[in-house]
C-alpha cells in the first residue's frame, strides 16, 4: 500500500526526498523512508488521541480532529529532521573545508597526483568530508574523470560553499592554472568570509535578543495582563446592582451597557494560538537575521515555545497573587 501511495506522489516531492536521503547519508530507499514516516505518524498520533478519547477528554469529532492534526505535525517534524541533519552535515563540512583544501594543496606540492593527494588528505576528524574525499579518490582511481568525481560530492553534501569551491576548482583544471595556488587561495577566502560572518553575527546579536524578549517574554506578559483585566471587569460588572443605584441613573440606559464582551476563556485560547505563532515567526526571524536563512531559526523553536508558554502561565499566577488583596 505504501508503495502505491508513494507512486502517486508528485515527482518534485520524490526528487526532494531522494536528494535528502543522499544529503543525510541514509542507507535506505525513498519508499521505505516514506512508509516509515507514515507508520510512525499513524502509531504516535493514534496512540495519543486514543488515550485522551478513552479518558473522556475528547469527543469523537475532537478525536478525529486531534488525530489529523497530530499526524500532520509529525509529518512536518519528520521532514524537518531530514533538513536539520542535512544542514548539520553541510555546516560541519564548511567548517573544516579550508583545512582540507590546505592539506590537499600541501600533498600536491609534495609531488602526489590529484587522486592520491585527495585520498591521503582524508582525515577521521573531517567527518562527512572524509568519506566524500575517499569516494572521490576511489572513483578517480577506478577510471572516472576527476571532474565527475568531484561533482558527485555535491550530490551527497548540501552545501553551496562546497559547490562553489568545486566549481572554481574545475575551472582552474580546465584552464590549466596552478591548482595548489588556487586551493590555498580558496581556503584563505573561506576563512576570511567566516571571520566576516562572525563579526556580522556579533553586530546583530542585539536584534536577536530584542526579538527573543518581545516574542517570549513581552507578548506572554501582555496576554496575561489582558486576561486578568477581562476577568476583573467581568467580576465588577456582575457586582453592579442597577436597582439600588440613584434615581438619576434611571435616565441612563444602563441595560445597554456591557462591561466586557470578551470572555476570559476565549482570550486564553487566543493567547495560546498567538504565543505559538509569535514564537514560531520570532525564531524564523532570528535565523534570518543571524544566519541569513529562515530555516536556521527553527532550531530555536524548541526553546522559544516552552519559554513563551512558561512565562504566560507564571505571569498569570504572579498577577493573581499580587492583586489578590485588592479583589
Amino acid at each position: 500500500m505504501y508503495k502505491f501511495l508513494y507512486s502517486k506522489l508528485p515527482k518534485s516531492y520524490k526528487i526532494w526526498l531522494e536528494n535528502h536521503i543522499n544529503y543525510c547519508d541514509l542507507q535506505t530507499s525513498p519508499e521505505r523512508l516514506f512508509s516509515s514516516f507514515l507508520t510512525f505518524g499513524i502509531i504516535i498520533s493514534l496512540s495519543i488521541s486514543s488515550i485522551l478519547f478513552f479518558l473522556d477528554f475528547l469527543s469523537l469529532p475532537s478525536f478525529i480532529l486531534l488525530f489529523v492534526l497530530l499526524f500532520s505535525v509529525l509529518q512536518i517534524v519528520f521532514h524537518m529532521i531530514l533538513v536539520f541533519i542535512a544542514d548539520s552535515r553541510a555546516n560541519y563540512v564548511e567548517e573544516i573545508l579550508p583545512d582540507a583544501l590546505q592539506i590537499i594543496s600541501s600533498n600536491m606540492r609534495a609531488g602526489l597526483t590529484h587522486d592520491k593527494a585527495i585520498l591521503t588528505s582524508a582525515r577521521p576528524e573531517f567527518g562527512p568530508l572524509e568519506k566524500e574525499l575517499k569516494n572521490a579518490a576511489k572513483e578517480t582511481l577506478s577510471g572516472k574523470r576527476l571532474e565527475d568525481a568531484l561533482k558527485n560530492m555535491t550530490k551527497r553534501i548540501k552545501s553551496k560553499l562546497l559547490e562553489r569551491t568545486i566549481s572554481l576548482l574545475l575551472e582552474g583544471l580546465e584552464k590549466g592554472g596552478s591548482i595548489t595556488a588556487l586551493l590555498e587561495s580558496i581556503a584563505l577566502d573561506i576563512r576570511q568570509v567566516r571571520i566576516l560572518k562572525r563579526e556580522i553575527k556579533s553586530y546583530v546579536m542585539m536584534y536577536g535578543i530584542f526579538i527573543f524578549f518581545a516574542a517570549c517574554i513581552g507578548a506572554p506578559l501582555l496576554y496575561s495582563v489582558s486576561i486578568f483585566l477581562v476577568e476583573t471587569m467581568g467580576k465588577f460588572g456582575k457586582g453592579i446592582e442597577i436597582e439600588k443605584m440613584p434615581e438619576v441613573s434611571s435616565r441612563i440606559p444602563l441595560g445597554t451597557i456591557k462591561i466586557s464582551e470578551i470572555s476570559p476563556e476565549f482570550l486564553s485560547l487566543y493567547s495560546y494560538i498567538a504565543i505559538g505563532i509569535t514564537t514560531f515567526f520570532g525564531s524564523l526571524l532570528i535565523g534570518l537575521v543571524q544566519e541569513g536563512t529562515e530555516k536556521a531559526g527553527l532550531r530555536f523553536l524548541p526553546i522559544f515555545l516552552p519559554t513563551g508558554f512558561a512565562v504566560f502561565f507564571i505571569s498569570q499566577i504572579a498577577i493573581r497573587a499580587i492583586f489578590a488583596g485588592f479583589m
